[in-house]
Parts: structure tokens; sequence; C-alpha cells
């Protein structure tokens, strides 16, 4: 006999998650994290439908990808359900990422959109898998991607001249931009360089080391496919693997390993090298990202590790995880150059990450990194980052001034920690008495021109509060753009860029904010 329908049991499919209100808190500080995070990097927010025409989707990752989807449709039109009964394929299904909705609306607007084109999301999404521990079929998602901008590719020759590494730096400040904000999360949620590493790779030097170690050209994909799957496999299991695809996975380490020794010790990359143009622009490309982050004090927290291809096969290029104790990986993403293009907007260079909620919260909860009950409630309820840009970085000269700007952009948008939080053992991230001076809002010009008028009219069309104009180190102007008035020091007149000094500009504009 079946049980009456007034008294049946139900519970949440499995996969998913019954959020209770403190549950609901500790989600929306992490979603407070990242959306603080995104915002002080200048990134600007969007969103899009939570389900898309399926095709879209195999477009992008082939007709695989529908096996990983909840699919959908109306069952209102006879001929829809007629096609799926023929296809098995339903005209929509629930987004398992953000690229390619973002691609396509990228692609709607891309002559009037800004070059380069920040963009980050928040949002739910759906993957119809088997749900195990730090996978569910349905989770949170933080979306970070810089699109357009300048052509990634670098030229090889010269590499060590002044003028073509500030050209190749800001060729790679696209991928910058992205790993920085993906480390200032981490930051902001207590991690540190000890617990979590980025470990950056390029898909080319890769395919070009497995070729060295034994590869066939033809069998490139594969190999890669095999390299995304090693870590996760027993050490005899994946040496035989390797075999049989034709390449010798210890040579293919060895030859990995001294690449990662180059990218940590800053020695001249010319000592590894090939015939092929395109594998020394990329290693040139990594090497640039490198003196990039080393430039802005974030190298501690990266390592050249060419077995990280990333499984997807759209990456192009660069790719990146943020790994967690050697083993999780908390964050991911890359460089897809091609993808805009595939979805019929022009020739568009791109690179984006994304973080999940439910492998992050795991991380943070087993470092006892999550607030609870009191502190819970006063993290949410801190004053949430700046929309409105409160500085925005120039320089008043390419030689003496364009080498401090990617360090005191960073700078700003880090803040200067407390000494006694610092010294602190059992100090918390969402401490009140974190920050002697906040982080803020900052941004920083992608023009090529060194006409200052020009800049300063980038910063004002941005809506910037304050200009910052640096003419070297201990030379800094702050201009206050809605009072159209120029700030001085009291005793040195110019700022500086040091936040040691008691002339940091960084000090003068949050001092300004506070008081107005």
């Amino acid at each position: 006999m079946s049980k009456p329908a007034g008294n049946a049991s139900f519970q949440a499919p499995k996969g998913t998650r019954d959020l209770y209100p403190e549950d609901l808190l500790r989600r929306r500080y992490l979603t407070q994290v990242w959306r603080d995070t995104a915002i002080r990097h200048g990134f600007d927010e969007i969103d899009g439908p939570t389900f898309e025409e399926a095709r879209l989707y195999s477009v992008k990752s082939g007709d695989g990808i529908l096996g990983e989807l909840f699919q959908a449709f109306s069952g209102k039109s006879p001929d829809e359900v007629e096609r799926v009964r023929e296809t098995g394929m339903a005209p929509f299904a629930l987004r398992p990422e953000f690229t390619p909705t973002l691609a396509r609306l990228y692609a709607a607007r891309a002559r009037q959109l800004p070059q380069p084109t920040k963009w980050f999301s928040i949002g739910p999404y759906f993957r119809a898998e088997r749900p195990q521990r730090g996978r569910l079929r349905e989770f949170l998602q933080w979306n970070m991607d810089v699109i357009g901008g300048p052509e990634p590719d670098l030229d090889s020759e010269e590499p060590q001249s002044e003028s073509n590494r500030a050209k190749r730096a800001r060729l790679v400040q696209s991928d910058v931009d992205c790993v920085e904000a993906c480390i200032a999360s981490l930051e902001a949620f207590g991690l540190s360089s000890r617990s979590v590493q980025l470990a950056l790779s390029d898909r080319h030097l890769a395919a070009a080391h497995l070729v060295a170690a034994g590869l066939s050209a033809g069998s490139i994909d594969e190999g890669l496919a095999m390299l995304d799957r090693v870590a996760k496999l027993p050490r005899e299991v994946a040496v035989e693997q390797a075999r049989a695809l034709g390449f010798d996975l210890n040579k293919y380490v060895r030859a990995a390993t001294l690449s990662q020794g180059l990218f940590s010790s800053g020695k001249d990359w010319a000592a590894i090298d090939t015939s092929q143009g395109k594998v020394v622009a990329n290693y040139l490309r990594i090497k640039s990202i490198g003196e990039v982050l080393g430039a802005t004090g974030r190298l501690d927290w990266c390592q050249l590790q060419l077995s990280v291809v990333r499984g997807l096969a759209y990456y192009t290029g660069t790719v990146f995880e943020a790994i967690a104790d050697g083993e999780r990986a908390v964050a991911g993403g890359g460089r897809y150059d091609g993808l805009v293009e595939l979805l019929g907007g022009p020739r568009t260079p791109a690179v984006g990450f994304a973080m999940g909620d439910v492998v992050v919260s795991l991380l943070l909860e087993d470092k006892g990194l999550l607030p609870k009950g009191a502190e819970l409630m006063d993290a949410v309820s801190r004053a949430p980052a700046s929309v409105r840009p409160e500085a925005f970085v120039v320089s008043a000269d390419e030689r003496l001034g364009d080498p401090h700007v990617a360090a005191l952009v960073a700078r700003l948008r880090r803040g200067v920690e407390c000494q006694a939080w610092l010294e602190r053992e059992d100090r918390k991230p969402w401490a009140c008495d974190r920050y002697a001076l906040r982080p803020m809002h900052a941004r920083q010009t992608y023009k090529s021109t060194t006409n200052l008028k020009k800049l300063l009219a980038d910063a004002e069309k941005q809506h910037a509060r304050f200009a910052v104009v640096v003419h070297d180190e201990h030379k800094v102007q702050l201009k206050d753009l809605d009072r159209r008035e120029e700030l001085t020091h009291p005793t040195r007149g110019d700022f500086s860029a040091d936040p040691a000094s008691e002339a940091y500009v960084g000090r003068a504009i949050v001092d300004a904010l506070d008081g107005r």
C-alpha cells in the first residue's frame, strides 16, 4: 500500500545543499571577499542567464560536454519533445561554467567595450557528475576575466633589453591581473604562500617538452590529457601510460624541473631553448609574468609547474592552478584567446580563472579560517569595497616612473597590515584591527601613450577620485579629481610610493577619503 502524499518525506537532491541562516552567512562571507577583491583590482560585475542553448557549450568543448550537463526543455512543444527523443539533446542546459556566456556577452558588444574589458561574476553553476568531497552538482563560483587588449604574442628578440622588458610587462598585464587577484583573495581569507602555491604553466611549453621526451607531434592532445591526470596516478602507472603514448615521463619531469629552477632563480631562460620561435616566446611570457610578480612582491606565491596543463582543450597558452597543501586545486584558469572569435566576435585575446565555494570552504574550515557566531556576523557587516575607483595610477616618466607603477598599484590594493596583528599567533583575517591602512580600489591605465593629459582624461573617464602621478619612487603627485586640486605633503611637497615613508601616497589618499 502506497504512502499517502500528505505524509511524504523529501530530501534535497543528491549533490546539492540546504543553507540555513548561518550557512548562508558563511557563504556570504566568501562572496564578500571575492567581490571586494575583484572590485579593488578594477573588475566590473556582470551576470547572465542560468541556462543557455546547449549548443553554446558544445561549440566550446565539443559534444562530449553534453554528458556533463543538466539539460532542460519545457515539454510544451510537441516538436521539441520529438527532437529530444530523436537526438537525446535538449535545446537548453543549466550552465556548468561561465566562460561561454562571458564570450557571448563580449562578442555582442565587442566594439563598444573598453580595451581591455575586466569582468567578474558570482553565481550558481550545475554539473551532472558524481558528487564527492569538494565536488557537488550545484555550486557557487567566482569568475574573473580580462578580455581584449594587446595581442599576447611576445617578440623573442633582445629579451634582456630594458625597452623589450617594459614592452613584455605591458603585454602580460592581463595574465598578471588574474594571478594577483587570485592571490589577493587567498590572502584575504587568511591563507599564505606556505599553504597555497600558484602553479604556473604553459601548454606550448609542456607540448615542446613532451616532444623532446619522445612524443610524436600528432599525439600532443593525448599527451597533455595524460599530464592532466598524472598527479592522481601511482608513479608506476603514470610511467607506463606515458610509455604507451610514446614518451619518457622521467625525461619530461627532468626537463620540467630544470624549467622550474630557472623560473625561481631568475637565471637566463636562453639556457632552455628550442628552435621553435613560438616556444621561445612562451618562455618569455612566463618569465615576464614572473618579473612583474617579483616587482609586486608576489613571486613567493608562485612556481613554474609544467605538469599543470588544465584539462580543457580551449586553453591556448598560459595556465595556472592554486594548489593547497600540495594536492587540492582551489582555483584555476588560463588564456583562451580563440573563444570569442569562435562565438561570432572579433579576434580577441582573453585570460581568466574561476574559484568555487565548495573546495575553498573545506580548506578554510580545515584550517580554522571560517568565522562563526558573532565573529561571522561582524565579518559580513563590514563596509564593502568602493565600487568607484579611489586611486588611478599613471606614470609621468617612462624610465623612472614606469618601474614603480605596478608595485604601487599592488600596495594600494593590499593595504598595510598592523604590526600588532601580524605578531598575534591566533590572528584571524576578519579581525577589525587587521589593517593600519585599509586596502583600496586602485586602477592603472592600459594605454600605451605617455601623454599625461590623455592619461588623466582616462582617470576621469573611469570616475576615479584621485589620480596618482608617479615621476619616480620618491616623487609622486596626488590630484583630487573631484575638487580639481593638487594635494601636497605638509613638509615634503611631493609624496612617495614607498609604504615605509611618512609621505606614503596611500596614507594621504585614505586620510583624504576618510576625512570627507
